[in-house]
């Protein structure tokens, strides 16, 4: 992940051997594979589904065609990088996939395919001289499916992926179009960030910034400094985040800025093999996890990075985990922050991978996270071959007690009595889901479960 993009890892190695961790385990059995994937499997493997009817719509009128034509529950997906019970169904799902690309520009308005992958259309704007006002540091992710999770990068004055949108095409349950815009009010603002309850988002216009470059700056600090550093100059950066390692006690530090640079740096090293290998090894090896996050981050040089927006923000992550996230009002962020981080250590909980925390702004769209309340986001992993329930049973709850809104991508426990306290237009975004969809076409188990 983008927390080790620094990592030296021949020094790294160097220290761990040191400690004869690796004596017993070859890369062979660190790195074994997991299988094969069944009909629809999302990126972790957490969830998966066996479709009656599996459709690869190629255009619109496939849509339209396909949910005219089906019976039953219909659910569509992208990237299928959600952790959340979103996606599945047993009767019909439709891939957004092929309906990748530009669509059309007017200025700075780019409208995109639904299936469109934020690392190409993020590539394309830069062609033509535009920029995302901010990205996510994963860009794997469907434009459809990241503004129905309101995706998010970080930034206190930067929205989330949902409050960048201008206009979209959505195909409802009944199978006609219904184009919206902001003059459109409470259809357009539940749209921005639907869950995949409105229907198929076939066609999405975003707002662009003329291209910009960024330079990021990454360095190491011990977990409370950098937590005092992040809160004082949180306003200071465009962009500003930190990865905390609590056994460890130990950050990783990044801030991004605008930079008159024209020099790129060289392209980043790939460690993905060798944090899948640090993963393996801490679940096998639990005593070992405190001392394997204190090496992480002594062996992460302090560095800079240069180069074009969609460059820098992404970051090539193939290491897998199961991730819950929530964001607290950004005010209480560093102090939810800080319980998570005894709780994990009270308890024990044997987890490698870092908690990322990032700032995000406000904005009006009805189920954001962040509907009018800037927000500090605290994202929990686990790698994904390790029992997710343990770290997240003991986090949940004071991300809750902080009122915490759920990332509707991620892994959470509430339900529609939870939610409906949580989110202060969740009655204005149920009364557009009803209009739009009255059989309750688009709900699935674990939607029913939010809205029903």
């Amino acid at each position: 992940m983008s927390a080790f993009s620094s990592l030296n890892r021949r020094a790294f190695l160097k220290s761990l051997a040191a400690t004869g961790a690796l004596g017993s385990m070859s890369p062979a059995q660190l790195l074994a594979s997991t299988g094969n994937a069944p009909a629809w499997q999302n990126w972790s493997g957490n969830q998966s589904a066996t479709p009656r009817q599996l459709v690869y719509a190629t255009d619109e009128n496939v849509v339209r065609d396909t949910i005219r034509n089906s019976t039953g529950t219909l659910r569509a997906f992208g990237g299928s990088h959600s952790f959340s019970g979103i996606v599945p169904t047993d009767d019909t799902l439709i891939s957004l996939e092929p309906m990748a690309g530009l669509r059309g520009t007017d200025g700075n308005i780019f409208r995109y395919g639904g299936g469109t992958r934020l690392a190409m259309a993020s590539a394309m704007a830069h062609e033509q001289g535009y920029s995302f006002t901010n990205e996510p540091d994963i860009n794997l992710q469907s434009l459809a499916g990241a503004i129905a999770t309101s995706t998010h990068g970080t930034g206190l004055g930067l929205q989330s992926m949902s409050g960048q949108i201008e206009s979209l095409r959505l195909i409802t349950p009944d199978g006609e179009p219904l184009e919206l815009t902001a003059a459109d009010g409470d259809h357009f603002l539940a749209a921005c960030c639907n869950v995949g309850a409105l229907g198929v988002v076939t066609e999405i216009g975003f707002r662009h910034d003329p291209a910009y470059r960024l330079e990021e700056h990454t360095w190491t600090l011990p977990l409370r400094d950098a937590m005092d550093f992040v809160e004082k100059e949180k306003d200071n950066f465009r962009h500003i985040e930190f990865f905390a390692f609590p056994l460890g006690d130990q950050a990783i530090v990044k801030t991004m800025e605008i930079t008159s640079d024209t020099q790129d740096s060289p392209t980043r090293a790939d460690d993905n093999e060798l944090l899948e290998m640090v993963s393996k090894l801490a679940m096998q090896a639990g005593w070992l996890t405190p001392t394997l996050q204190k090496l992480s981050t002594l062996f992460v040089e302090d560095s800079r990075y240069v180069g074009p927006a969609n460059k820098v923000f992404a970051n090539h992550r193939t290491v897998r985990f199961n991730e819950m996230e929530y964001t607290v009002p950004a005010e209480q962020g560093i102090a939810c922050l800080e319980e998570v981080c005894a709780a994990i250590r009270q308890h024990d909980i044997n987890v490698f991978f870092p908690i990322e925390f990032r700032y995000v702004a406000a904005d009006d769209n009805l189920l954001s996270m962040f509907h009018q309340q800037a927000g500090a986001s605290l994202s929990i992993h686990q790698y994904f071959e390790q029992d997710y329930q343990p770290l997240f049973d003991v986090v949940e709850p004071i991300l809750r007690r902080y009122a915490g809104r759920p990332h509707w991508g991620k892994i959470h426990n509430l339900g529609r009595r939870e939610l409906a306290e949580l989110y202060p237009a969740f009655d204005r975004f149920q009364a557009v889901r009803k209009e739009l969809d009255p059989q309750g076409r688009m709900l699935n188990p674990h939607l029913k479960r939010l809205f029903l």
